[in-house]
């Protein structure tokens, strides 16, 4: 199977955070407590995961949600979020996607740097995560 380097240019096109990205220090959406603490813990431990940007999800180009399972329908037109890429670049612990993404030099790791001062920071270990 050939890797499709447009595919994975697509998935990983967007640069900067939404102006609401719940990975901001300021202007992140709010979240239910705990929440966010939940997706970055997630994403470091599966390195296999993702998270969408829940401007596209919840666009007119998103997928569908199932009402009855909470399940969500992918449409094809998601990217991942480029708070939480930026979140993984800084704190060294980018997605395998991420990596082959990198390996095959369709994207740089560098792509999200800008974005850096404005990502929340990891958590401190036993404290959870610092408010600025």
């Amino acid at each position: 199977m050939a890797i499709n380097h447009r595919e994975i240019a697509r998935y990983f096109r967007l640069k900067k955070p939404c102006s609401n990205c719940p990975f901001l220090k300021v202007g992140a959406i709010e979240l239910a407590p705990g929440r966010l603490d939940d997706i970055t813990k997630s994403l470091v431990q599966d390195d296999q995961s993702s998270f969408l940007c829940h401007k596209i999800v919840h666009s007119r180009l998103g997928g569908t949600w199932n009402d009855e399972t909470g399940l969500y329908a992918s449409s094809g037109n998601e990217s991942m979020c480029a708070g939480a890429a930026a979140y993984l670049i800084k704190i060294g612990r980018p997605t395998i996607g991420m990596r082959l993404a990198f390996a095959t030099q369709v994207i740089s790791p560098s792509q999200w740097d800008e974005s850096h001062q404005d990502i929340i920071d990891a958590p401190v270990e036993g404290q959870g995560r610092q408010k600025l």
